[in-house]
């Protein structure tokens, strides 16, 4: 037996032993993710998962590509039916960028390495999130929310624009494989949400077991920055949750948003499908892109020195900071007139056989 077996082999009756001898805190914490999965990432993320991936089944990536093609390829070297899955990956939460990139290859209208080098930016935290968990829920500020996503856009477009630079000239868009003709809008619309349902799923799977790991990691004496570390390192929620309890500068939160957790980097890759990617390039650009967060993040607290206040640790009801909101009507109507470019202007005949 080599090392890398031999040390996976003690890690796993580690686990084992853990799970045998402290099977409440286990049960604890798997608990704690799966209220998670049911109260924030089923209601949050499921709806954009159905979109991101309705947009290129429904032909309205294609639509929208001959629209935004010159900006796309000047901006990240990219197809114009990409730009669906790039703003998908802005606003739906972490793996939806990465079902939209995979949905898009999947048609051929983009090729392997330019599904690779989505993934080195499409995967971002959505407003719903870094705003009203994180900022509100967490932080008690709304003004930090707001400095943690601009940050994450400025890391976003920073990271999109340099994987465009320095990526192989063989990735131009006329060397795309043949798009496989679009189904029908019903028919998208179904597909679509039964491939949402099944990332979905798999995305709680990996919630609940890192929360569980994460409640076992606890009981091992550690010093409290230490913990709070790997918390952060780990799992994406519970570390800026850790974050705030120890009153931690903001500009550690926007790392840990940037690089978002070994647990959503396991929810990215089982919703690449038949994408391969180097993890390693994978992990090191998710590092990268914490580090430019974390360090816009710095600049901004400099001109806004109130938000870096004191935060006190989650506690109370959530609200939604941006229910009602202008910014909010605006993202519905745009979905509302999405959806009408896709229905189709021929009749529906229903076969009666």
């Amino acid at each position: 037996m080599d090392k890398k077996s031999g040390a996976l082999l003690a890690a796993v009756l580690a686990a084992a032993c853990a799970l045998l001898i402290f099977p409440s805190q286990a049960a604890h914490g798997a608990e704690n993710g799966l209220r998670y999965s049911l109260s924030i990432l089923i209601p949050s993320l499921y709806p954009f998962m159905v979109l991101s991936v309705f947009v290129v089944k429904s032909g309205l990536s294609e639509r929208l590509g001959r629209v935004l093609e010159k900006p796309t390829q000047a901006l990240f070297r990219l197809p114009g039916n990409a730009v669906a899955s790039v703003i998908m990956s802005i606003i739906g939460g972490y793996p939806a960028g990465a079902r939209s990139a995979a949905a898009l290859y999947e048609s051929g209208a983009i090729t392997q390495e330019q599904a690779e080098r989505m993934m080195c930016f499409c995967v971002n935290a959505g407003p719903s999130f870094v705003i009203t968990a994180v900022g509100i829920g967490f932080l008690k500020s709304a003004q930090a929310g707001n400095i943690l996503f601009v940050s994450q856009l400025v890391s976003f477009f920073a990271m999109g624009i340099l994987s465009g630079i320095f990526c192989r000239r063989s990735a131009e868009p006329t060397q795309q494989k043949k798009i496989q003709p679009h189904y029908g809008t019903v028919h998208a619309f179904i597909g679509s949400a039964a491939d949402a349902a099944y990332s979905t799923l798999m995305m709680c799977c990996f919630v609940i077991l890192f929360a569980a790991l994460m409640n076992l990691l606890r009981i091992i004496p550690a010093p409290h920055s230490l913990s709070v570390l790997c918390s952060a390192l780990l799992e994406v929620t519970g570390g800026c949750a850790d974050l705030a309890a120890g009153g931690t500068p903001l500009w550690a939160f926007a790392f840990a948003v940037g690089w978002g957790g070994v647990c959503v980097h396991l929810q990215v890759f089982s919703c690449l499908g038949s994408i391969k990617i180097n993890r390693a390039r994978f992990v090191l650009c998710r590092a990268a892109q914490g580090s430019i967060s974390a360090a816009v993040c710095s600049v901004l607290c400099t001109f806004s020195p109130q938000s870096a206040e004191a935060f006190s640790s989650f506690s109370g009801e959530t609200q939604a900071a941006l229910s009602g909101s202008v910014l909010s009507s605006a993202a519905l109507a745009v979905l509302c007139v999405a959806f009408l470019f896709c229905i189709p202007h021929e009749r529906i005949e229903i076969d009666k056989r």
